[in-house]
């Protein structure tokens, strides 16, 4: 028993570690309105800004390319929440979360 106990502690320890953003900047963008979207975070100010700073990334791909970037933003973003565990997203939030709505609201015009 005591061996299962240590197995579910080490898988348990093992979820809260953060996983890997998105490196190509379109999807890395995507991740980034994702992230701050699951913590309640994006204002139309902040979407503005996204959109700022997508759109020149978004001209010199095809609509295809844009769809994987999303799907591929969408997936990183779910399974980090996932990852992170119950009531473990609340420190995702106060970081990534924070930073990827800030940084948006920092894009000028």
């Amino acid at each position: 028993m005591r061996g299962a106990t240590v197995a579910v502690l080490l898988t348990v320890a093992g979820a809260t570690a953060a996983l890997e953003p998105p490196v190509h900047p379109l999807t890395r963008i995507y991740y980034e309105l994702e992230v701050a979207s699951y913590c309640g975070l994006v204002s139309r100010a902040v979407h503005t800004g996204f959109r700022r700073e997508a759109a020149p990334l978004e001209r010199e791909r095809t609509q295809a390319q844009i769809e994987r970037a999303r799907m591929d933003a969408w997936q990183a973003a779910h399974l980090e929440w996932q990852n992170r565990g119950l009531g473990g997203f609340k420190g995702w939030c106060r970081n990534e979360g924070q930073a990827a709505a800030e940084r948006f609201l920092a894009v000028p015009e």
